[in-house]
């Protein structure tokens, strides 16, 4: 069968489909998924499970709709024939250590289900650092009134790192705020809102004049440990950082001393190499660091989008075209 990343499949109608959960959070699911499925799929046979154990043995199905969990491949060992799967998540970099050919099926991914909740998060951060929030919290919990000047994001540079779904819709909100955009891409072209693309490679006279730093990568062998001391010495002194990638794109230890000599003034932090944070970390006691855990792509209408990509897909695979968000093999996502 063809790989993933080049397939134009027609292959027969999708008729029966096997919707894969954490057994918690099936039940919540199963309601919205049998309706908007069966929208799109009048007929479609929908079978749940929420466990290895409830898959049915030796069963075939057209597609496999799952999340990256991580008793995946069992589960899929327990099928005599499957074609598809979609992944319920953007990112799949959970995948390549998994036991399971990825070569003989199709395989998709829920792209642009982050776009708003994860854009939103670093307009928020970096509001966070520009208008001192945390100062201000902590001088409210003292009954301090310490009045001072505040920064803006107007004309500032933003620059970001990864100019996919997340990053372009990061750029159109930061352009509502008047700020310069720049960002990255492989194969760099002009891009809505963005007012300089230019490959990963050359970012480093962009960095020199960069007010904010959001990394929106995903975490492959090419961008592992990518925001490393060399990236992070280039920044504009007093530079915010915002990781809303994956946790391994940005080097702690380089953060951590980034920090300490003031190239950044402060970051955000959603991702972490080893999640959950330990406590142990000395990401916790710092006072110039916004941390969260892992909430930037949370929103109540996940489930509602990413079924929607998956229904892009079924319909492009319809007309016999090639998939819209195909997972690539060569690239890693």
């Amino acid at each position: 069968m063809t790989t993933s990343q080049t397939v134009t499949p027609s292959q027969g109608p999708i008729q029966h489909v096997l919707y894969l959960q954490k057994a918690e959070a099936l039940a919540q699911h199963r309601e919205q998924v049998s309706r908007t499925l069966g929208d799109a799929l009048p007929g479609v046979d929908i079978t749940f499970a929420g466990s290895v154990e409830a898959v049915p043995k030796g069963a075939a199905f057209d597609v496999v709709i799952a999340p990256t969990l991580p008793w995946l491949p069992d589960a899929l060992a327990r099928l005599a024939e499957y074609r598809w799967i979609h992944f319920l998540s953007a990112g799949v970099e959970k995948i390549w250590a998994m036991n399971f050919d990825k070569s003989a099926v199709w395989m998709t991914k829920s792209s642009g289900v982050h776009g708003a909740p994860m854009s939103e998060y670093a307009i928020g951060a970096m509001l966070y650092f520009t208008k001192q929030f945390g100062s201000f919290r902590d001088q409210a919990r003292q009954g301090l009134w310490q009045r001072s000047w505040l920064g803006e994001l107007t004309g500032s540079q933003l620059t970001v790192l990864g100019l996919g779904h997340i990053g372009q819709c990061l750029a159109s909100r930061a352009k509502a705020f008047d700020m310069q955009v720049v960002g990255t891409q492989r194969s760099p072209r002009s891009v809505a809102h963005v007012d300089r693309v230019v490959p990963l490679e050359a970012i480093g006279p962009e960095l020199a004049r960069t007010d904010f730093l959001v990394v929106c990568l995903p975490l492959t062998q090419v961008t592992q440990g990518l925001v490393d001391d060399e990236l992070l010495t280039q920044l504009r002194p007093g530079a915010v950082l915002v990781d809303i990638s994956r946790g391994g794109v940005v080097n702690s230890e380089a953060l951590l001393r980034a920090l300490d000599n003031g190239t950044l003034k402060g970051a955000a932090l959603d991702v972490f190499e080893e999640q959950p944070l330990p406590a142990e970390s000395p990401l916790w006691k710092r006072s110039d660091l916004l941390i969260t855990p892992h909430v930037s792509g949370t929103t109540p209408f996940y489930l509602e989008r990413a079924l929607g990509v998956f229904i892009e897909n079924v319909r492009a695979y319809q007309q016999d075209k090639p998939f819209t968000t195909a997972v690539s093999i060569d690239a890693g996502y």
